[in-house]
């Protein structure tokens, strides 16, 4: 009885069938479980960024959709839509996780009823003020990720958006995007 080898060890012994050379059963278990996983996942991310996961909870919420579906990054001459996720998380891997995993305290707010239809109003200028940090902090790398200065043809600016678009500009006054273009995608709260 000795002799006789556990489940976890028969799964682990190198094969002796030429066709699996020589892996063991449990190496091709583990490839096919990371496999699955790595696909899952990716395929959470990918839904958690679709403007329809998004609706879910900001649907009616003193027309937070609405306004977006109004603005520019929605409908525009050029058929191009930038969705949600597109100005609210990053697209750096490490930055959109640490989005992701701090938006489940929204989650969870909006679970327990802090955030509700009836009392979102309340909460938007906190939100908006939050979001405006986040975005300056990072430099408005979201806009930036669409809208690049250098791309930019600033002759075919007014005057006064060519002069504050200049990489000089922006890095003379410490401005970015959201700087001067908040209020684009939802209306703009008083911030307090």
């Amino acid at each position: 009885m000795e002799n006789e080898k556990t489940f976890w060890q028969r799964l682990w012994t190198p094969t002796k069938w030429k066709w699996l050379l020589g892996i063991p059963i449990g190496g091709f278990i583990a490839v096919i479980v990371g496999v699955v996983g790595l696909v899952s996942f990716n395929a959470v991310m990918h839904a958690t960024n679709e403007n329809e996961f998004c609706y879910g909870c900001h649907i009616g919420m003193d027309t937070i959709v609405e306004e977006y579906q109004e603005s520019i990054h929605f409908k525009n001459e050029k058929g191009i839509r930038a969705g949600c996720s597109d100005c609210h998380v990053p697209h750096e891997f490490f930055p959109k996780m640490k989005v992701k995993i701090i938006a489940l305290k929204d989650v969870y707010h909006m679970a327990v009823g802090t955030y509700n239809l009836d009392n979102f109003e309340e909460h938007r200028n906190d939100l908006a003020e939050h979001v405006y940090e986040t975005m300056k902090a990072r430099d408005s790398q979201e806009c930036r990720h669409c809208h690049r200065v250098e791309n930019m043809d600033l002759a075919m600016q007014p005057q006064r958006a060519s002069s504050k678009h200049s990489a000089e500009y922006m890095a003379k006054y410490d401005v970015t995007c959201v700087d001067c273009h908040q209020g684009i995608a939802h209306k703009r709260p008083v911030i307090e």
